[in-house]
């Protein structure tokens, strides 16, 4: 009986669709997501009547494509995904104003920050089945204990990138990038990411510095390691570095591992190393903003959406399409084994002791601001 209802339904509303075209009636928009960098128009927010929305602002390229499909396909929410380049563009959006989004994903230093500034909401873990499925390693962070505000995405290293038509041995050293007398047999064709903390910790365990130091001193003596290979800098590139690395254009790269692997799986020749002295290890985070948590259906999606991306199946996907280790034990079994044995993705026990996690400067974050400013001006 619902069948013969339905038909009859069916063919109902295809006449009227007909006769709408005939009539001269238009097609209903095509709708689009908002563009990078803006607040979600208000018509992408749940109205009654309406699908469900959910607003996710993203790192670029985070995310296997067919998750949102997967997602909408069993709850009936659809994710409008909107995309930002790095911390600080993340934070100065929302303390700009910015309202609508419902899960955001700063990394672990702007966490900490953000909690401070009450921007993110307080987890209910009873609502995540799936928070059981992380690694043990990631379930009590130094930025966010107990993990009371988020939940860890991805996470990976920040290390060097190079490609080997252009080299003999692998550049296993921050010596490699910056000793000025190497970074010119590469002059314009260095990369380095546009991220105050990534750069300025980079060179600070290059000089056998804490990347979190607070010492005027040291992070002035970092500042002028930078400036001495800038001329020999091509771009400072979060986006589209690892881009210019599959065309030849940039041989040497201060990059993320992930997007590193990502244009490796298009050209072998390039490729990723952890340097000696150590590196910066980071997660990104799931998070629920303060704002969404004041809308009970928008907090109820958030919780969702985050519990499914948690889902050990789900988690897999996402990093064999992206290449960045999942913090989700669980979805080892269902990771791509050439992922899992790639040890510049999983590396070992020894390696993984070398690295260092960014945390929150405190009031300090004023001179790596009044530094990268005066890098980026000279």
């Amino acid at each position: 009986m619902k069948k013969i209802i339905f038909t009859i339904l069916v063919i109902f509303l295809v006449a009227i669709i007909a006769a709408g075209c005939a009539s001269g009636g238009t097609a209903p928009e095509e709708e689009t997501a908002p563009e990078e960098g803006t607040t979600p128009e208000e018509e992408t927010v749940p109205e009654e009547g309406t699908d469900k929305v959910l607003n996710f602002y993203n790192w670029s390229e985070y995310i296997e494509p067919e998750i949102f499909t997967l997602f909408e396909e069993e709850t009936g929410i659809r994710v409008v995904e909107d995309t930002f380049g790095s911390n600080e563009d993340l934070l100065g959006k929302l303390q700009g104003g910015a309202t609508g989004y419902d899960v955001i994903v700063p990394s672990d230093y702007m966490v900490t920050t953000m909690i401070e500034l009450g921007l993110l909401a307080e987890l209910d873990h009873s609502k995540l089945e799936n928070l059981d499925n992380l690694d043990p390693s990631f379930t009590d962070p130094p930025y966010d204990p107990g993990l009371a505000h988020c939940v860890p995405y991805f996470w990976g290293t920040t290390g060097i990138g190079f490609n080997w038509n252009d080299w003999d041995e692998a550049p296993a050293s921050w010596e490699y990038l910056y000793n000025p007398e190497n970074a010119a047999e590469f002059e314009g064709r260095i990369s380095m990411l546009d991220d105050m903390r990534e750069v300025l910790g980079s060179a600070l365990i290059y000089l056998g510095y804490s990347p979190n130091t607070t010492d005027e001193a040291e992070l002035e003596e970092a500042k002028q390691v930078v400036l001495a290979i800038k001329p020999y800098i091509a771009a400072f590139d979060s986006d589209t570095y690892e881009d210019n690395m599959l065309t030849g254009d940039i041989a040497l790269a201060l990059g993320w591992s992930g997007d590193i692997f990502t244009a490796q799986v298009e050209d072998e020749n390039i490729d990723y190393v952890i340097p000696e002295e150590g590196a910066v290890k980071w997660t990104d985070n799931l998070c629920i903003t303060a704002d969404a948590a004041k809308d009970p259906q928008r907090l109820e999606m958030a919780y969702q959406w985050i519990d499914f991306l948690n889902r050990p199946e789900i988690a897999a996907m996402n990093t064999d399409f992206v290449w960045y280790a999942s913090p989700n034990a669980a979805a080892e079994e269902f990771i791509d084994p050439e992922i899992l044995d790639y040890e510049a993705v999983y590396p070992s026990e020894e390696v993984f002791n070398r690295l260092q996690w960014l945390e929150n400067v405190g009031d300090a974050t004023e001179i790596y601001s009044r530094i990268w400013t005066e890098i980026s001006t000279q």
